[in-house]
């Protein structure tokens, strides 16, 4: 199993969404030496982060090479379905509770919403472009995960096809357990039959 993730979170962010994302990835690919691969795309990776994941053989990181490193947000949002062609992805993971835009038709899309609260920047412009992305990413994916039963009423309430919802996730939104891998798993293993 092939999996594609919007890993902007996991090499810049120190908590929340960053270790979050970082504890799944880390987590499928201690579990699932065999069967799963992970390919992390980021604009850039904080120093920090450059060796995370090194250890594991079956997770690979992108980020923008050569004139591409000017723009890398038009790298992550345009280009990226170039790379998930070449590698044959198949399920794209928008960690960052966002996705690219014009995803290819042959990759499934999941994004998991932690909230359809306010975004953390301050600034008006950025919550205005956060809010846009998130709807855009609501309305493509194949499957919005909410993390909780509360999330996915936020969402339903937003708009949301409640039939592209699903709860993964227990009582502390920011932890991965056991459970919520396997859930995970379970869910790329049925997106990637398709």
């Amino acid at each position: 199993m092939l999996v594609g993730y919007d890993a902007n979170n996991v090499f810049r962010n120190a908590d929340g969404l960053g270790e979050w994302g970082r504890a799944l990835v880390e987590g499928l690919a201690s579990r699932h030496v065999s069967d799963y691969r992970a390919l992390l795309f980021s604009t850039r990776i904080k120093s920090t982060y450059k060796t995370y994941f090194t250890s594991y053989a079956n997770v690979s990181t992108y980020v923008p090479e050569g004139g591409a490193r000017m723009l890398p947000s038009a790298w992550m949002r345009y280009r990226l379905n170039q790379w998930l062609m070449m590698e044959k992805v198949k399920v794209f993971h928008g960690l960052n509770e966002e996705l690219p835009y014009g995803i290819g038709r042959d990759v499934k899309t999941v994004v998991t919403c932690f909230g359809v609260g306010e975004h953390h920047n301050t600034s008006l412009m950025d919550s205005i472009m956060w809010k846009r992305r998130m709807r855009y990413a609501w309305n493509a994916a194949d499957v919005v995960v909410a993390v909780s039963e509360e999330v996915k009423k936020e969402l339903l309430e937003a708009g949301v096809n409640e039939q592209r919802v699903l709860v993964i996730g227990e009582k502390d939104v920011f932890e991965v357990s056991d459970r919520v891998m396997d859930q995970y798993y379970e869910l790329y293993s049925r997106l990637s039959a398709k």
